[in-house]
C-alpha cells in the first residue's frame, strides 16, 4: 500500500472517535450520501470487522479467552444479564408501552458489531470486545426470537438458520483475509497499528452515514418527542456502560470499561430488522430505536478522554514490584 493510503488510514484511526461523529452529522444534512450509503451497509461491516481483526492477534485473542470463568461471566451478562436488568427496570418504572418496549428491544439486541473497532480507537480491550461480540452475534439468532416474546411480547421473524449462515459469512470473511493479511503482508500490519484502526474507522463511518438514512425525516416529524427519546437514548446507553463496568470492577481497569462498551452499545439494527413487522403498528417504539443509534457512533467522541483518565489512574494506581537489595538501580 502507498505511503499515502497509510497515512490517511492512520490519520483515521488516530481520529476515529471524532470521524464517527461527523458521519452521523454528514447524514442528517445530506440525506443522498445517506441514501448512497446504505446499501454499503454490508461491505461497511465486513471492512470494520476485518478492521478490528487486525487489532486482534491470536496471542493476545487466546489470552484472553484463557480467563474461562470470566469470559462465561462476561457473556452471561452482556447478552442475559443486559436485557434482565433493562425488564427489571421496566417493570419499577412502569413507562408507556411504546417506550418500554423500545428499552427492551435495545437491551435484548447483541453488542453492536462495532464494539471491538471502537474499544480499538478507545484503547480499551478489542480481544475482549470481539469475543464478546462474536460469540452473542453468533448465537442471537437462536435466542432472540423467544426471549423477545417472553420479555417483551414482542415476535420477531427471525430465520435462523439463514441469520447464522450470513453473519457467519461476515465474519468467517473478514477473519480469514485478516489471517491472510497478517500471514502474506505482516510486516505491514505490525508496522501500521493506528492503519488497520484506520480500516475499522473508514467501515464505520460509512456505517454511520448509512444509518441516518430516513432520519432526518423521523425527527422532523416529531421534533419534540425525538429530542426527548434522543436524551433519554443517550442516558440509557451511558447508564448500561457505568452498571457494566461497576460489575466487572475486578477485572483490569481497562477490561472492566469493554465490559461497559459492550453493555450499554448494542445491535440495534439487527432486532429493528427482525421485528419490523411487528413494529408496524408501534411508531414510537421505531423513534426510539432511531434515537437509539445515535449514541452508539457519538458517544465515543465524549467519553474517549474519559476513559483514558480513567486508565491513566489506574496505571498510576497499579503498585511497582520493589527490586531486591544489592540490586543495580
Amino acid at each position: 500500500m502507498s505511503a499515502g493510503a497509510n497515512a490517511i488510514l492512520a490519520r483515521a484511526g488516530r481520529n476515529g472517535p471524532a470521524l464517527l461523529c461527523a458521519g452521523v452529522l454528514i447524514g442528517l444534512v445530506a440525506p443522498v450520501l445517506a441514501d448512497a450509503a446504505r446499501p454499503l451497509m454490508g461491505v461497511a461491516v465486513f471492512i470494520f470487522t476485518l478492521g478490528a481483526f487486525l487489532k486482534v492477534d491470536g496471542a493476545a485473542f487466546r489470552a484472553e479467552a484463557a480467563d474461562r470463568r470470566g469470559i462465561v461471566l462476561i457473556l452471561a451478562w452482556s447478552t442475559f444479564g443486559v436485557p434482565l436488568l433493562a425488564y427489571a427496570l421496566v417493570q419499577a418504572v412502569r413507562p408507556g408501552p411504546d417506550l418500554a418496549l423500545g428499552l427492551l428491544l435495545c437491551a435484548l439486541a447483541p453488542p453492536v458489531g462495532s464494539a471491538a473497532a471502537i474499544a480499538a480507537m478507545l484503547g480499551l480491550s478489542a480481544p475482549l470486545a470481539l469475543l464478546a461480540t462474536v460469540t452473542a452475534t453468533l448465537a442471537a439468532p437462536f435466542y432472540l426470537a423467544p426471549l423477545a416474546v417472553a420479555l417483551a411480547g414482542a415476535e420477531m421473524v427471525v430465520d435462523p438458520l439463514a441469520m447464522s449462515l450470513r453473519l457467519g459469512a461476515i465474519i468467517g470473511g473478514a477473519a480469514l483475509t485478516a489471517w491472510l493479511l497478517r500471514r502474506y503482508a505482516g510486516r505491514w500490519v505490525a508496522d501500521n497499528p493506528n492503519a488497520m484502526t484506520g480500516i475499522a474507522v473508514l467501515g464505520l463511518l460509512l456505517v454511520a452515514i448509512g444509518a441516518m438514512r430516513g432520519m432526518r425525516d423521523e425527527i422532523m416529524e416529531a421534533p419534540g418527542q425525538a429530542a426527548l427519546l434522543l436524551g433519554l437514548a443517550f442516558l440509557v446507553n451511558a447508564a448500561l456502560q457505568a452498571v457494566g463496568a461497576l460489575l466487572f470492577t475486578a477485572l483490569e481497569r481497562h477490561r472492566a470499561l469493554t465490559v461497559g462498551l459492550v453493555s450499554g452499545n448494542r445491535n440495534i439494527t439487527l432486532v429493528w430488522a427482525a421485528a419490523a413487522p411487528f413494529l408496524a403498528d408501534h411508531p414510537g417504539v421505531e423513534l426510539f430505536l432511531a434515537m437509539s443509534v445515535f449514541p452508539i457512533f457519538m458517544l465515543p467522541a465524549a467519553t474517549q478522554r474519559i476513559f483514558a483518565t480513567l486508565m491513566d489512574r489506574a496505571a498510576r494506581q497499579t503498585p511497582t514490584i520493589p527490586q531486591q537489595a544489592g540490586q543495580r538501580q
